[in-house]
């Protein structure tokens, strides 16, 4: 791979990891070689060559590779859960709740809790529309 791609991939990869500009600039630089400069300019330049990366890598293969992680996560919790210590058996249940509720949300399903509270919503909103247009015609 073309050592400007692998180094921009990577520059995305650590900003989604939750690191700093500054400590992105100094592994970078330090990795590859190149002046920290070279790496804010990339950081600068960033909203033309970041959509063509979009571009290139497949969102559906995105979301199966997302998917393979929660579900890799799933189960070494689950393991931890049935195997490990009793004192890490909350931990590992606040885990596989937490891939779990993340594979619904990429997967863009709701639950039945969810969907209950979304059409209780829709008819108080109905309500308060038929509340207020008789108030409008009391009004009148």
């Amino acid at each position: 791979m073309n050592k400007l791609v692998e180094r921009r991939l990577e520059f995305l990869k650590m900003e989604g990891l939750g690191f700093s500009l500054c400590e992105i600039v100094k592994h970078l630089s330090k990795k590859y070689r190149k002046t920290e400069r070279s790496i804010y300019y990339d950081a600068e330049t960033r909203g033309t060559w970041q959509p063509l990366f979009s571009q290139l890598y497949d969102l559906d293969k995105a979301r199966l590779i997302v998917m393979n992680r929660y579900d890799t996560i799933y189960r070494e919790a689950s393991f931890m859960f049935k195997q490990g210590e009793p004192r890490h058996k909350p931990q590992s249940l606040k885990i596989m709740l937490d891939a779990t509720k993340n594979t619904v949300e990429l997967l863009g399903l709701t639950s039945f809790t969810e969907a209950k509270e979304q059409e209780e919503r829709a008819f108080l909103d109905k309500q308060q529309i038929k509340q207020l247009a008789n108030l409008l015609v009391t009004l009148r």
